[in-house]
């Protein structure tokens, strides 16, 4: 019998130790750190602004802004050459540089004696022409300078026998202005004109 009380008391420690280790604290899971929300760029969703490119007027009534050629239309002058003008294209005798490169050349003059007094042209500039397109003005001892990212030559002229003369040079186009009479005043306001037949001739794709 003492066998037994024995065998029986080791049993009841076996399983009080059991129960003990079951009721123990279970170990604490390390706690995951916390985790700072991460900024995301979003992509812009503007459109990249377009780059205007040349469009080649079709008459005289496109190369300026109708409030030019109301300004230039109130000093008594009117459309003599060019294409929609009184003699078309038959006022030069020869077509214009401008022309001869598939251009139009615009010439506003007095209506009672014809003389010309303000000319734009504007036209296409193939980059196999425009070697021989500065060494003309390279001849005729224009000036050299840039506006606005175009090549220009020009002379500013007097009021007395030159006329002021402005061409600008783009990579696609050539687009110029004469005051047949010169001087700073003429120069100035042909340089006003040449940015308005520029920014008619560059429109947005």
């Amino acid at each position: 019998m003492r066998y037994r009380h024995t065998t029986a008391a080791t049993t009841a420690l076996i399983v009080i130790a059991v129960l003990a280790g079951c009721s123990s604290t279970p170990a604490e899971t390390p706690a995951t750190p916390s985790e700072e929300p991460v900024a995301v760029e979003t992509p812009s969703t503007e459109p990249a602004e377009a780059t205007p490119v040349f469009r080649m007027p079709a008459t005289c009534a496109e190369i300026l802004p109708s409030s030019r050629i109301a300004a230039i239309e109130s000093q008594g002058l009117v459309l003599l050459g060019g294409p929609g003008g009184r003699y078309e294209n038959d006022y030069l005798l020869e077509p214009s540089p401008e022309e001869r490169l598939g251009g139009i050349t615009c010439i506003w003059g007095y209506s009672d004696s014809e003389v010309s007094s303000i000319t734009v042209s504007v036209a296409p500039l193939p980059p196999a022409n425009r070697a021989s397109v500065v060494e003309s003005f390279v001849a005729e001892g224009l000036n050299e300078s840039e506006i606005n990212g175009a090549s220009v030559f020009a002379q500013q002229g007097d009021t007395q026998t030159e006329p002021a003369i402005i061409n600008a040079l783009r990579a696609d186009s050539w687009i110029s202005v004469i005051a047949t009479v010169g001087g700073t005043t003429f120069f100035e306001e042909g340089l006003v004109i040449l940015a308005e037949a520029t920014e008619t001739a560059y429109v947005a794709p």
